[in-house]
């Protein structure tokens, strides 16, 4: 689902709302040097986001990989920007293989 929104896509913003406790995922059209803004490396049909500095910035420290399924909110952003992948950290996620530790954020499912 969320390769479809992430598809031609150079980078994401990268924003924690910790009242929520849900990560925002905007996509970008382009790559900007800027501090919320994380590139996106393509392989054949997968995109990973190194997301490690941004779990350590916000105090996201989970003990094991955890993957969410983000959902598109086609409101977040208002007229700049047309939606974001939203990640509810609250709800029940799947532990993923020990292998990623949270350092690789992938377009199905994302980590934790």
């Amino acid at each position: 689902m969320s390769k479809q929104y992430l598809k031609g896509k150079k980078a994401v913003i990268l924003a924690y709302n910790e009242d929520d406790n849900e990560i925002a995922i905007i996509p970008l059209e382009e790559d900007y040097d800027k501090t919320n803004v994380y590139s996106l490396q393509w392989t054949d049909n997968r995109v990973t986001i190194a997301v490690s500095g941004f779990l350590k910035h916000n105090n996201i420290q989970p003990d094991q990989t955890i993957r969410y399924p983000p959902e598109w909110d086609e409101d977040m952003g208002g007229d700049k920007v047309p939606g974001a992948l939203v990640i509810d950290l609250d709800q029940d996620g799947k532990v993923a293989p020990a292998a990623h530790n949270g350092s690789d954020e992938e377009a199905d499912e994302a980590e934790a």
